[in-house]
C-alpha cells in the first residue's frame, strides 16, 4: 500500500535537519533560533496528529459503503479503528482489501455457474469501483501531488 517514506519519516527527517544542521548555524541569532525550535516542535505536533488519523479516511469510506465483506467492518467501527496503531490499521486495511479481491474473484466465477451468493456491484461507477478508484487516487496524490485524474 505504501511505496514511499511515510509522512512521519519525512517530518522526522526535517526535524533532524533543523536541529543538527540549521540550529547550530543560528547560534548568534536568538530570534531565529527560537523560531527554529518552535517550528521543530510544531512538526512534532503535526507528525502525531497525522499518525492518529493515518488510514482513517480510507476506513471511513469503506464503512460508508456497507459492503460487509469482512468481519473487520463490524469489529472496528471508526472510533475503535482510530485508537489502533498504524501497523494494526495497515493490517486491517490489507486484510479487508484481500477479502474484497477474493469476493470479486468468487463473484466472477459464480456468475458463470449462476450461483446466487452475495453480490457486490463491480460495474463501472458502482460502489466497489468508486471505492477502489478513491483509494488509488489517495495513494497517488501523496506520492505524486500532480496526479489529479
Amino acid at each position: 500500500m505504501q511505496y514511499r517514506p511515510d509522512t512521519k519519516e519525512l517530518l522526522s527527517a526535517i526535524q533532524d535537519f533543523m536541529m543538527k544542521e540549521l540550529l547550530p548555524k543560528l547560534e548568534g541569532d536568538d530570534l531565529l533560533s527560537y523560531k527554529t525550535l518552535v517550528s521543530w516542535n510544531m512538526l512534532g505536533v503535526i507528525s502525531r496528529e497525522i499518525e492518529n488519523s493515518e488510514y482513517t479516511n480510507i476506513w471511513s469510506e469503506i464503512l460508508r459503503t456497507k459492503l460487509l465483506i469482512s468481519d473487520s467492518e463490524t469489529k472496528y467501527p471508526l472510533d475503535s479503528f482510530q485508537q489502533l496503531t498504524k501497523k494494526e490499521k495497515y493490517q486491517i486495511l490489507y486484510d479487508w482489501n484481500q477479502s474484497l479481491a477474493q469476493t470479486i474473484r468468487n463473484q466472477s466465477t459464480q456468475t458463470k455457474s449462476n450461483d446466487h451468493s452475495i453480490k457486490i456491484d463491480t460495474s463501472p461507477n458502482g460502489t466497489v469501483w468508486n471505492l477502489v478508484k478513491s483509494q488509488l487516487k489517495e495513494n497517488l496524490s501523496v506520492s505524486n501531488p500532480r496526479f489529479q485524474t
